[in-house]
């Protein structure tokens, strides 16, 4: 039956449209530049824009980042649960561009063991909307481009993985891709859905129930379960819930932070009675049982001696602060700083003392500035969800690379190379009011910069219980520590009678200040080989060829004062920081990579294994006795606790002879694995040594103090059983402070021992 022509025209424009459409989308994914998908050694990343053009009367483009784990690999959601990482963004965005918040599909529950979760095995597209600045040249082309950074595990390794990912985009009239549009509209589906239902939150009887007034749901509701967004403010395990046709109640055990919150977000998903998947974004307020509990004092979570903080004072934790502060005075980080400062004090001891006081003051003002810096970045970067702790700067080579130079600058000053430098170091410069003033308030600073490799008795319960408070609370702990990192010198500035038994100043002097290098040029060894051990040997004999180059620029700077031939010698001190410059910048490129899974060495007797989770928690499933401890290369105090109790006959004869398996977790550079079980026992540094004896659980162990000796050791060893079955049996309070793994009274047994 032959068509009849209206319907053969019909079927041409038809056609015609078709093809224009098709021709339309080619002219325009010709003039957008398409990066190609980054394969990483666990992952497959994208940048992916839903347009095919910026508007260029301003407007919004949103683009999305693909993120696809190997298979048997899974990422992370924006509250990754018990351990984790969540995928970030940090834009480079032409000026006027602004990008919003990344946002996350639902998750699904992942355990392993006793750990909770929240994560994704599956591809995912995170999308991204960028406010887009009006009056844009059309036809220009846009790159927005940004840094990615994430975490992949499967069941054996966890890896932080990174790179750069970008997008080119022509200004024009601001169309979707019509490629994309479906990709795009699948991502959006799986975003929760937000919504204003009423919901609120209290803490009462050691449990926080979260209820939620929904609108009238069907019987067939099943499979509730409330993901929230904010880290640590509940447990991750058992969820209970209960629910009539206009609302769900949660019941969850508190987290360290629940006392932190007045509101935070969650994410509300169940099945309907089909079997459909739905998820709604909620923000919960607090609710007046929370608020009552508050107001009488109840405290959240914890325990006392910084491993749980039920009992653990806001007073007590200034106490702990104030006294590990002192204490760090002792620590071979900050005793060569020490010592130069009692070299400037000797100076003005017989002097005028309203110079000494001002000394004294400044010097504190110093480490107080510098404490107040270094706690509100690990703050910031802690709430930002980085897995980060005390002395978290050491991981980066870059960092110790110049503080190694520092030293190395520090000591050439004293040995007389060059004298400007001692308006830094406080040594050596003519005791004017103006420079003293300033020599004393940058010791201060140096003092704070050298002793975050320590960590000093009672400074660990303190810093624990400091962050998870408030900021307000937590800055008040950082600046008592602080205080107390300075008294010492405070009160040999403010006491006129102890400044008198000092000796007088003499032409001994200048040779104590030799003898002062040598420390400095000891501590600038140590941060060489702790860049050795986080690169590899290449890179550090890289960081060695810059010091060279830097000591040869100070050599030439030095000669400038000496001769009075600014030109010459000048040129070649520059040559010699600029070569400074480039052979530091070019360290990472000899990075050596190694493989985690191999054997951890030896330490004395004591046969090490590598620490992954599911070995420690394999053990202890097992009835193996276990020690676990934390450690860092940059890691002053745990350096000593290995020499002199670990690697000790003693010690390694009881171990083999109680079967002891000995698991070393090594926090010399970035894992946010062991950041998180840090954490898990109250801690945000290192050194933390956890001994779990036969039939004892994860969130039971013995917790040794952070000064070792051998006799430590072996009694916590010796004694751990009948300590365990103590504590079992105890009372229901110290029960419940075992099963959140923050409260050991063994712990406080063995720490009144030191």
């Amino acid at each position: 039956m032959n068509e009849s022509p209206s319907v053969i025209h019909s079927t041409n424009l038809k056609a015609l449209r078709v093809w224009l459409k098709v021709l339309l989308t080619g002219l325009a994914l010709s003039s957008t530049v398409i990066a190609e998908p980054v394969k990483t050694t666990y992952s497959t990343v994208d940048l992916i824009a839903e347009q095919t053009t910026l508007p260029s009367g301003g407007g919004k483009v949103t683009v999305g980042l693909y993120l696809e784990p190997d298979p048997t690999w899974h990422a992370y959601w924006i509250n990754p649960g018990d351990a984790g990482l969540p995928a970030t963004i940090r834009w480079s965005l032409p000026e006027g561009f602004e990008a919003g918040e990344l946002q996350f599909p639902s998750p699904h529950i992942i355990p392993f063991v006793d750990l909770i979760t929240y994560g994704f095995d599956e591809p995912i597209l995170l999308l991204n909307d960028i406010e887009v600045p009006a009056g844009l040249p059309p036809g220009e082309m846009v790159e927005l481009q940004g840094q990615v950074r994430w975490v992949v595990c499967d069941d054996k390794l966890c890896v932080p993985e990174s790179t750069v990912l970008s997008v080119s985009l022509p200004v024009g009239d601001g169309n979707n891709d019509v490629l994309q549009e479906e990709r795009f509209a699948v991502a959006r589906g799986k975003v929760p859905e937000s919504v204003d239902w009423p919901a609120q939150f209290e803490y009462l009887n050691d449990k926080v129930t979260v209820t939620i007034q929904t609108p009238e749901l069907e019987s067939g509701l099943s499979d509730p379960y409330l993901f929230i967004v904010s880290r640590h403010l509940v447990r991750y395990g058992q969820q209970s819930v209960s629910f009539t046709p206009r609302s769900l109640v949660f019941s969850f055990d508190p987290g360290p932070r629940v006392n932190t919150a007045s509101e935070f977000s969650a994410v509300l998903v169940f099945k309907d009675s089909s079997g459909a998947d739905h998820a709604f974004w909620l923000d919960v307020q607090q609710g007046t049982g929370a608020a009552a509990a508050s107001t009488a004092g109840i405290s959240v979570a914890g325990s006392s001696s910084g491993h749980g903080f039920d009992e653990f004072s806001l007073g007590l934790a200034l106490i702990f602060a104030f006294f590990g502060g002192v204490i760090l005075n002792l620590m071979p980080c900050v005793f060569p700083i020490l010592s130069m400062k009692a070299l400037s004090l000797v100076k003005m001891a017989h002097t005028d003392r309203k110079i000494t006081r001002q000394s004294g003051l400044l010097y504190t003002a110093g480490i107080l500035v510098a404490f107040s810096l270094t706690g509100g970045i690990l703050l910031a970067l802690r709430e930002a969800g980085q897995a980060v702790g005390w002395g978290f700067q050491m991981q980066n080579p870059a960092i110790n690379l110049g503080l190694g130079l520092l030293m190395l600058a520090i000591s050439l000053n004293l040995f007389g190379v060059f004298e400007v430098g001692t308006r830094i170091t406080g040594v050596g410069q003519t005791l004017t009011e103006g420079g003293e003033r300033k020599s004393a308030f940058f010791t201060g600073l140096l003092a704070v910069l050298v002793a975050t490799p320590c960590t000093a008795p009672f400074m660990a319960g303190a810093l624990g219980y400091a962050l998870v408070q408030p900021a307000a609370v937590a800055l008040a702990i950082f600046l008592v520590l602080g205080f107390g990192l300075a008294f010492p010198y405070l009160l040999l500035s403010f006491i006129p009678w102890l400044g008198r038994m000092l000796p007088r100043p003499g032409p001994w002097m200048m040779t104590f200040k030799n003898i002062l290098a040598f420390p400095m040029l000891m501590t600038a060894v140590w941060l060489f080989w702790i860049i050795g051990k986080q690169l590899g040997v290449n890179a550090m004999a890289i960081a060695l060829l810059a010091a060279l180059c830097f000591a040869f620029a100070l050599w030439a700077y030095g000669r400038v004062m000496q001769t009075g031939r600014p030109y010459t010698w000048g040129a070649l001190g520059i040559v010699g920081l600029l070569a400074t410059v480039l052979t530091g910048l070019s360290m990472e490129d000899f990075r050596l990579t190694t493989d985690s899974e191999t054997h951890a060495g030896t330490l004395g007797q004591l046969e090490l294994e590598p620490f992954t989770p599911e070995r420690v928690t394999g053990y202890i499933d097992s009835g193996q006795p276990v020690f676990l401890y934390f450690t860092a290369d940059w890691c002053v105090s745990c350096k000593v606790n290995e020499r002199v109790a670990l690697a000790s006959d003693t010690v390694g004869s009881t171990f083999h002879e109680n079967g002891i398996k000995v698991v070393a977790a090594d926090w010399t550079n970035e894992d946010p694995v062991i950041t998180d079980w840090l954490d898990r026992y109250g801690r945000v540094g290192v050194p933390l040594y956890l001994y779990f004896p036969q039939g004892s659980s994860l969130d039971a162990p013995v917790i040794l103090p952070q000064i070792l000796f051998p006799d430590i050791v072996v009694n916590a060893i010796l004694n751990a059983d009948r300590d365990v079955d103590r504590l079992t049996n105890g009372s229901v309070f110290i029960r419940s402070m075992l099963n959140r793994g923050k409260f050991n009274t063994q712990n406080q047994h063995i720490q009144s021992l030191t």
